[in-house]
């Protein structure tokens, strides 16, 4: 393959990670379903956000069994024929029933490829070039995110239901990836491992587990700077509040720069990484708790996006690095799975824990969050400082 060839294949390759966290995209509409939508639960409505994560994670669980039985590349193309349907409809309704149930299509079409666009990089690519092609997967989420995020907000200035057209994004990206990406090779998973703790190095090990028990820890706690930046703003009454749309477009363009930078912040602080994004999340939160005008609320989100990004790619580097060769999507599914929970359970996680302390302000949950994210920061520290050659640990360092 030649080099002109190389980077057409790259760039279709990575071009479904545009849509992969698009759920989110929307975001901006929440307020103005909240005032249009007035019988509607805000926790409800808040779930047109969340509630994709709800199939994707089935679906990120079946796309192992569907793509052995249609092939990697068809179950993608299956997967962004759902995102279109699930993504495009809500425009022609104003039926939260309908809404919801469209979004849970959304969800399901992304859970179909979910794992896929990492597993696939790991299918033509190995080595360096393998982990910064998943840094660059990260980048490009973030840039995909960024684009309907702010497609969405422009949209929605004509009128909120616009703002799902946003998805159309997906139409070329699967005639790209239709015409360039061929079907890998099927490769058996090799036979289990030692992994030096005394742990099988299956599809399902306690690395695994532990690693999708931590994104779903992440998840549940940083969805909230979607779900509630616009209800804090409209709490403290802040000038500007159409503003949230660019914040949240700057907040997707963070994540994209980390990704790009991955690659070479994986190469300086190798285990330290999830305690740098696990500070950096704290501290912006902290900023969010305090902020009393959208430019600081816009400052608080540039440093979130950017740690966010930096804990993702982090977390699938390392999957693919103490899994045995075949086992990628089953293993890459576990912590999708774990991320999706997450992302589902948000609003209901932070509802529970607002009314267990009397507090349910937007506000109380970024405080909440910062809290969560320092101690998750001393515990990264403690691991980092403590690794003793463990296969998470040997990963790292390979």
């Amino acid at each position: 393959m030649n080099k002109k060839n190389k980077v057409l294949f790259k760039t279709a390759l990575l071009s479904i990670s545009l849509v992969l966290t698009s759920a989110s995209a929307i975001s901006a509409i929440i307020p103005m379903m909240l005032n249009q939508l007035s019988g509607v639960s805000s926790s409800l409505i808040e779930s047109v956000v969340t509630i994709p994560s709800f199939t994707m994670m089935l679906f990120v669980l079946l796309s192992g069994p569907i793509s052995s039985r249609l092939g990697k590349k068809n179950t993608v193309m299956l997967g962004l024929l759902l995102v279109v349907i699930g993504g495009i409809l809500p425009m022609f309704t104003t039926n939260i029933t309908w809404i919801l149930a469209l979004r849970l299509v959304l969800g399901a079409g992304l859970g179909m490829f979910n794992s896929l666009a990492v597993s696939l990089i790991s299918d033509f690519f190995e080595g360096d070039e393998r982990a910064q092609l998943v840094g660059f997967q990260s980048a490009v989420q973030g840039l995909g995110s960024s684009l309907a995020t702010f497609v969405a907000g422009q949209l929605a200035l004509i009128d909120w239901k616009f703002a799902f057209l946003c998805y159309a994004i997906t139409i070329p990206v699967a005639l790209l990836f239709f015409f360039i990406i061929p079907e890998p090779e099927r490769v058996e998973p090799t036979a289990e491992r030692s992994t030096g703790t005394g742990h099988k190095s299956g599809g399902v090990s306690i690395p695994v587990l532990g690693l999708g028990a931590a994104l779903f820890l992440f998840m549940t706690f940083i969805m909230i700077v979607y779900t509630k930046t616009g209800i804090m703003i409209a709490e403290k009454n802040m000038p500007n509040p159409g503003f949230l749309g660019t914040a949240l477009t700057l907040f997707s363009l963070a994540t994209m720069i980390a990704g790009f930078l991955f690659g070479k912040i994986y190469k300086w602080f190798r285990n330290y990484a999830p305690f740098i994004s696990s500070l950096l999340t704290a501290t912006g939160f902290v900023l969010l708790w305090f902020a009393q005008n959208v430019t600081m609320v816009t400052i608080a989100m540039l440093i979130i996006g950017f740690s966010f990004a930096l804990f993702i790619p982090y977390i699938f580097t390392i999957l693919t690095k103490i899994v045995p060769k075949g086992s990628e999507t089953i293993s890459i599914s576990i912590a999708m799975v774990g991320s999706n929970l997450g992302a589902f359970a948000s609003p209901y996680v932070i509802k529970l824990v607002g009314m267990l302390f009397g507090n349910e302000t937007a506000s109380f949950s970024f405080l909440v969050s910062a809290i969560v994210f320092t101690i998750a920061a001393l515990i990264c520290l403690g691991i980092a400082i403590r690794g003793k050659g463990s296969k998470v640990q040997a990963a790292v360092h390979s």
